[in-house]
């Protein structure tokens, strides 16, 4: 049996799946205040160039280590790294075999079976809840983050989405902004082309980038399987990126 939770607590809306029935709200609560206490005494963490870290918890770390991979501020990897956080927390204390943890279009998982996941490119692109991916299972974790010029991880550029594979959500997220900011131009083309000239420069960290504009739709490296959502598929399997 899968247990699912929507959480919201204060700006972070997070969807929660698992095999192991369990309270995270805490730990989330935990993590939000290591990151305010940091920003409070470290003014620089909220800026938009990497930064050092003076406090020595976990998730400031992979901040810092993620905005430093893609260039950003360590607050672009705020949301990919509270899922990360959560669903390392989960596995090594209450033994899950399969969790999700969704913040704000930042999934980290780890699963012991096929997951589908589906685009979420803004309420006018046709590829929004009709593509998805077939994530194949993933017991050793996984970060898929998706960064655009709309919704919660909102980016400077221009593209639907940005959505980036790795192996750590963290790192995900802030090479899904990095990437998104330079989706910039006068068409859907040049839009895209921008984005992946950035991408090429990170290939390193990654496993694969899909990047979407208007009906464009274009991708570099090793991603999932592209699968369509129709009014027949079980919509309650997936999780929504």
């Amino acid at each position: 049996m899968i247990y699912k939770e929507d959480i919201n607590i204060e700006d972070s809306h997070i969807h929660f799946s698992c095999d192991v029935k369990v309270d995270i709200k805490p730990y989330i609560k935990n993590l939000r205040k290591i990151i305010e206490d940091e920003i409070k005494v470290n003014p620089e963490f909220i800026g938009y160039t990497p930064s050092d870290v003076i406090g020595d918890a976990r998730i400031l770390k992979l901040m810092q280590k993620a905005s430093t991979i893609a260039d950003t501020g360590p607050m672009a990897a705020v949301a990919g790294s509270i899922s990360q956080m959560c669903m390392e927390y989960v596995n090594s204390s209450f033994d899950s075999n399969y969790v999700i943890v969704e913040n704000g279009g930042d999934i980290s998982l780890k699963t012991n079976k096929k997951t589908i996941v589906s685009v979420d490119a803004g309420s006018s692109n046709v590829y929004t809840d009709s593509l998805a991916f077939k994530v194949k299972e993933k017991r050793s974790g996984y970060g898929i983050c998706t960064s655009a010029a709309h919704g919660s991880s909102e980016s400077f550029g221009n593209t639907d989405a940005t959505i980036v594979f790795s192996k750590q959500c963290s790192i995900s997220d802030t090479l899904a902004t990095q990437i998104a900011n330079h989706g910039i131009g006068s068409s859907g083309r040049e839009i895209l082309e921008n984005a992946l000239v950035c991408a090429d420069e990170y290939n390193e960290f990654y496993d694969g980038v899909v990047i979407i504009k208007d009906e464009y739709i274009t991708k570099v490296g090793h991603i999932p399987k592209f699968v369509m959502i129709d009014d027949e598929s079980p919509k309650n399997t997936y999780e929504i990126i």
